[in-house]
């Protein structure tokens, strides 16, 4: 299939939506094209408009269950369906352009074939089909037209790459990048980063990043409301969810669960100077976590109801004396040190400068630079999937930084190749050469692509679309 295609059976609305028999393009960015404008067409391709009218006919067509339509509204679901409305008039549009036709006769063969349609005999029976038109609320005219539509995409996606051989050459190559074995140095640089800070370091570290280390300390209060304690009674009546709407209510317009507190006589917990969501109670981590969304609150937590309250909130910088402050601090002028270190070594990588020299240089002692062979580029069983993948694109005596399964990070040098004899009747040929064909198709789609870019230009009217939107809720 080329290359740009929006795979639509995959997309969330293929749940609401009835199957289209195509894939259609996707030759543009939805966002980038919206423009305010035209009040009667919702989109337009070259001097082609879109009119309102068509597009809700097809939402009509397409059968799709109103509730669900009404649901994702604010899911882009109007977007979805218009993008599909576009690719199919840009398809056609694309269809009469080069001048694809089917013959009645094609039609008549595709429709009396068809197994679905067949008695016991193998013969076309009338009377299935006009049974399958019925069953599907469908007329004749629209269900051929649909058949039509089909084979000319059929014929449409042939035009583009149909016929696509992939010369043995180019095959050959493929296999022998894929499956050579790579020998390599590397370097875990795990046990090169600097690990070790002085309390200078750690101290000025601190003293220049005062505000982003500064943590969130705040008390609260709170309490578990559960029926017997507003209404003396263990179910969970109407009346309890009442007097729930109360509280919400009370605390709504207060902002703060003192009066709640008197009017029940409720015990609240209280605790001070919580700075993080690692303490032993829960419920404490989940106020915590909920600090800057809401000062008073009433959530439900499946088992009981719990009321909060954050009555103070500031932001303090903690001093050396803190261990868990200073080891955060560390962590954080580890990553940093990491992070330096890494990039001054790219940028060498990038621009030419990095030297065998510098690879030895960068080792503590011998015993730091390890070898490996790599099997394939399937062999992950060290370095990740990603790593391996950038690996295989790479010359011989190229250095790069990659990373284990473990996401510990490796400086690598790529020593040489060995590469592998290639049976002409092997699996893994056919494999390849099927891979090689579908390279071959996507560049094709890819530069078809780019040409229909510059031949259609598609606008969609956004104000006429949010109409819709709420012509559709």
């Amino acid at each position: 299939m080329l290359g740009k295609l929006r795979n639509f059976s995959k997309s969330k609305l293929a749940i609401i939506l009835v199957a289209i028999i195509i894939v259609p393009f996707v030759f543009w960015g939805m966002g980038s094209v919206f423009s305010g404008g035209n009040t009667n067409n919702v989109a337009k391709i070259n001097n082609k408009n879109i009119s309102t009218q068509d597009f809700i006919e097809y939402v009509n067509n397409s059968r799709i269950n109103p509730n669900e339509l009404k649901k994702n509204i604010n899911n882009n679901v109007l977007e979805e369906i218009l993008t599909q409305l576009i690719s199919l008039k840009l398809i056609k549009m694309e269809i009469e352009s080069i001048g694809l036709i089917l013959a009645e006769e094609n039609l008549y063969d595709k429709i009396t074939k068809d197994k679905n349609f067949k008695d016991d005999n193998e013969n076309f029976s009338r009377i299935k089909y006009e049974k399958f038109l019925l069953e599907n609320n469908i007329s004749a005219i629209d269900f051929e037209r649909k058949i039509k539509d089909s084979e000319l995409q059929k014929k449409l996606f042939n035009y583009v790459i149909g016929g696509v051989k992939s010369p043995s050459f180019l095959t050959k190559n493929l296999i022998l990048q894929d499956t050579k074995e790579i020998e390599l140095n590397y370097i875990n640089l795990e046990g090169i980063y600097k690990k070790e800070f002085s309390d200078n370091e750690i101290s000025k570290y601190i003293d220049d990043n005062q505000e982003d280390l500064k943590l969130d300390y705040i008390d609260l209060s709170y309490v578990k409301i559960i029926p017997e304690k507003i209404t003396n009674n263990k179910e969970y009546s109407t009346e309890f969810f009442k007097l729930l709407d109360e509280i919400e209510n009370n605390i709504a317009n207060d902002n703060t669960i003192e009066n709640v507190i008197k009017r029940y006589d409720l015990n609240p917990n209280r605790i001070n100077n919580v700075k993080n969501n690692k303490n032993e109670d829960s419920i404490v981590n989940e106020i915590y976590n909920k600090r800057n969304l809401s000062k008073v609150n009433l959530i439900d937590m499946d088992e009981y109801y719990l009321l909060y309250e954050i009555t103070n909130s500031r932001k303090i910088l903690p001093d050396m004396n803190d261990k868990e402050f200073v080891d955060s601090v560390v962590e954080k002028i580890k990553n940093l040190e990491k992070f330096n270190f890494n990039k001054e070594i790219l940028k060498k990588i990038e621009t030419d400068n990095f030297s065998s020299e510098d690879f030895n240089n960068i080792s503590k002692s011998s015993d730091d630079i390890k070898k490996i062979t790599i099997k394939s580029k399937d062999d992950n069983s060290f370095f990740n999937v990603d790593s391996l993948n950038l690996l295989y694109n790479l010359p011989e005596n190229d250095f790069v930084l990659i990373v284990d399964n473990n996401k510990n990070v490796y400086l690598t040098k790529i020593i040489k190749f060995n590469y592998k004899t290639i049976d002409s009747n092997s699996d893994v040929l056919k494999k390849y050469t099927i891979r090689s064909k579908l390279n071959i198709k996507n560049n094709i789609s890819s530069t078809y692509d780019d040409l229909l870019n510059q031949k259609y230009k598609v606008q969609v009217f956004e104000n006429t679309l949010d109409r819709l939107k709420n012509y559709f809720k």
